[in-house]
Formats: C-alpha cells, structure tokens, sequence
C-alpha cells in the first residue's frame, strides 16, 4: 500500500494528467523543472528515506521554496497514530526538520537525525 501510494504521490508530483488546480500546475511544473535540471532529487528518493527515518503512512507531499532553498514536505502518521512534518532538501536528500504532535500537540526537532 505504501509503495502504491509513493507511486501516485509521484505521479501528482511530476505533473500527470490528473485534475488539478492552477496553483498545482505551477508547483508540478517548477518540480519538474528542478528535477530536469539537477536541482531536486526523485520523490521516490526522499519518500524512500522519510520511510527508513519515520515508518508509518504518507499523508501529504508538498514541493516548496523556502529562502532560495528547494524543499519537500512531507506529511506522515506514525504506526502511533503520531502526526509528522518532515522537511528534507530536495537537492541533497537532506533531513532539515521535524515536527510532530504526540496527541499534546507538543514535539519537534530541526537539524539532521
């Protein structure tokens, strides 16, 4: 189910042929863009190693830019039912940052694992 999931993540994110709405379009196109250019590493990769780092369900996938820096977000639940935000650099696979809820609404972690 995982891997059916990473499948179709990949899929949204490279631009399929899926309805979606303007501001998607534009964020599936700079994703290409960056992934034709070097400067962002397959989604696979990166859910590859959220799953290695964090096992448990993908919830949600987002490609940002924050401060010149190309990044995934990446939106996870836990085996624990605990909800996860990862940040990893797009070009380096990178983890940047962690936040999390264990139920208290408390957790978070910057910096690598």
């Amino acid at each position: 189910m995982i891997a059916a999931r990473a499948a179709l993540l990949s899929l949204i994110l490279l631009g399929a042929a899926l309805p979606v709405g303007a501001d998607d379009d534009r964020d599936h196109e700079r994703a290409r863009e960056a992934f034709r250019s070097g400067r962002a590493m397959p989604l696979e990769a990166i859910l590859a190693r959220a799953q290695a780092d964090f096992p448990g369900d993908i919830l949600d996938v987002e490609f940002e830019d924050e401060d010149g820096r190309i990044v995934y977000e990446i939106k996870t639940i836990t085996a624990e039912g605990r909800v996860l935000k990862l940040k990893y650099d797009a070009a380096t696979g990178d983890l940047l940052r962690v936040r999390g809820r264990n139920g208290k609404g408390e957790g978070g972690h910057h910096g690598k694992r």
